[in-house]
């Protein structure tokens, strides 16, 4: 029997940081496109706007 297990979680955008690929040791998860462009939007709106 698997389970599916449904998190809210919280981006700080102001804690946002570039690392790379190679210090990943696993992923948490994955965010759909339509957060992607949400969170697009509002870095613009933080930092270039």
């Amino acid at each position: 029997m698997e389970l599916s297990v449904i998190k809210t979680d919280w981006i700080v955008m102001d804690q946002i940081r570039t690392i790379d690929k190679l210090r990943i040791v696993s992923t948490l998860g994955r965010i759909s496109n339509p957060e992607v462009k949400e969170v697009n939007s509002v870095l613009k709106e933080t930092f270039i706007d």
